[in-house]
Order: C-alpha cells, then sequence, then structure tokens
C-alpha cells in the first residue's frame, strides 16, 4: 500500500503529517512518497528528514496537483493508493486507516473519500460554490457527498492508472466522477474525518482552484455526453455567477 502526498512550498506544514503517517506502529504503508511539485522552500528537505519517505521531486516549471499525484502513483507498485495534502494539520493516525479499512472491507467499493465538518466559510468555498452546484446540476447522484474535492482518498492503483486526469487541482473531482461513471455511485464512499484544520487560500488562488474545477467537471460532462436532467434552479444560477 502505497501513501503520496504531494507537496508545493509546504515546509511549515509537511513535518506534522509525516509525523503522523510514520510514526503509525501498524505500518499501515509499504511506501510513503512526498512528491515535491517545484517547491521553492525547504520542502525537499523536510521530507528528507524522514528516512521512510521516499522523495520524488518535479523541476519541469509546470506545477500542477495531478501531475504530482500521477508522479506519485506511477512510481509506486501498491495495489492500493492513498493521497493525502500536506497541509492537513489534523490529521490524526486512524483517519488514513479508517479510509484503507472501509476500501477493502466493502467488495463493491472503489474508492474512499474524507468528509469534513467545517462549514463553508471555515473551509470549502470552492466546494460550496463550484463543486457541489455543479455536481447537482450536471452529476445528481453524486451531489450528496459532503466534501468530494477532499485531498484524503484510498482507490486501486490499477484504476488510476486506467484514468485520463488533469494535471491540476480538478484531478480530485476528475477522479471522483470518472469512477463514479466507471462502476457507479454505489463504489464511492465518505468516512468522517471530522473538522479539518488547513491554512486558508486567499481568493486569487481559490479563484484559479475554482476555474480547474470547472474544467474538470465540465470536461466529464463533454465526454461522458451527460446532459442536465432537469432546467438548473435559479439558486444554483446565482451560485455560480
Amino acid at each position: 500500500m502505497a501513501l503520496i502526498i504531494p507537496a508545493r512550498n509546504e515546509a511549515p506544514r509537511l513535518s506534522h503529517v509525516l509525523d503522523i503517517v510514520t510514526s503509525d506502529q501498524a505500518a499501515l504503508f509499504d511506501e510513503i512518497i512526498v512528491v515535491d511539485d517545484g517547491s521553492t522552500d525547504a520542502t525537499q528537505e523536510v521530507a528528507h528528514e524522514f528516512p521512510q519517505v521516499r522523495v520524488v521531486a518535479i523541476r519541469d516549471g509546470r506545477p500542477g496537483k495531478g501531475k504530482a499525484l500521477r508522479a506519485g502513483w506511477e512510481r509506486s507498485m501498491a495495489d492500493i493508493v492513498v493521497t493525502c495534502d500536506a497541509d492537513l494539520g489534523s490529521l490524526q493516525h486512524e483517519q488514513l486507516s479508517r479510509l484503507v479499512w472501509t476500501l477493502t472491507s466493502q467488495r463493491q467499493l472503489r474508492l474512499t473519500k474524507a468528509a469534513y465538518g467545517n462549514s463553508a466559510d471555515d473551509s470549502g468555498r470552492v466546494t460550496e460554490l463550484t463543486a457541489k452546484p455543479l455536481l447537482e446540476v450536471f452529476f445528481p447522484s453524486c451531489a450528496d457527498l459532503q466534501s468530494p474535492l477532499s485531498g484524503e482518498m484510498a482507490f486501486y492503483r490499477d484504476d488510476a492508472i486506467s484514468l485520463d486526469l488533469p494535471d491540476d487541482y480538478g484531478i480530485d473531482i476528475a477522479i471522483l466522477l470518472e469512477l463514479a461513471q466507471r462502476y457507479g455511485r454505489s463504489a464511492i464512499a465518505e468516512v468522517p474525518f471530522g473538522m479539518k484544520d488547513h491554512p486558508h487560500q486567499p481568493l486569487s488562488s481559490l479563484g484559479i482552484q475554482s476555474r480547474q474545477v470547472i474544467r474538470a467537471l465540465l470536461e466529464r460532462v463533454e465526454r461522458l455526453q451527460i446532459d442536465a436532467q432537469e432546467p438548473i434552479p435559479e439558486s444554483l444560477i446565482t451560485q455560480l455567477l
């Protein structure tokens, strides 16, 4: 089993995540891979402080979360891939274990995702204002998901390497929609992770993330030839605009 942690300029926060995942006495992960996605701070140096961690460095000048995650699982031979954001200050030992246990204990599941209890004001503005309204319109079977953009996931590597995924922040929603289309909504489960503690992003960064999520979602609408089954409610139009 492999844990993939994409990291770009996360030196102040990465050590907490690595402290948690490397101190697990149950040795849940055979591989822990940090993908340093063009960091200009000491992210790579922090990762090298942990002997259990393998570091993959991307230095092509074109950073992207999707590209970083793929670089991680393509270098792994594990059957199950777990992903975790590098800035997750609220991460606890048992949370990633529950993701894996839920995935492997139910044969129909192909993807498990963390579900967070934060309000949109505290966390998840892109989720509430971008992802959820679009899911309601185009992918209503997935509209019940609490945290469709959560970066903490577990899935099978065979699925991951067979998907055509974006290089950027849209990868989280793309994995969700691709696997929902392939296996059905019943193949996806959320695992409660409590409240999420991570740095707030400035609106400029959130705007970039929102556009990437919209692009990834609408590309799958076009690719899968999905039509909105009902007229778009006025409330959704207001949110999208």
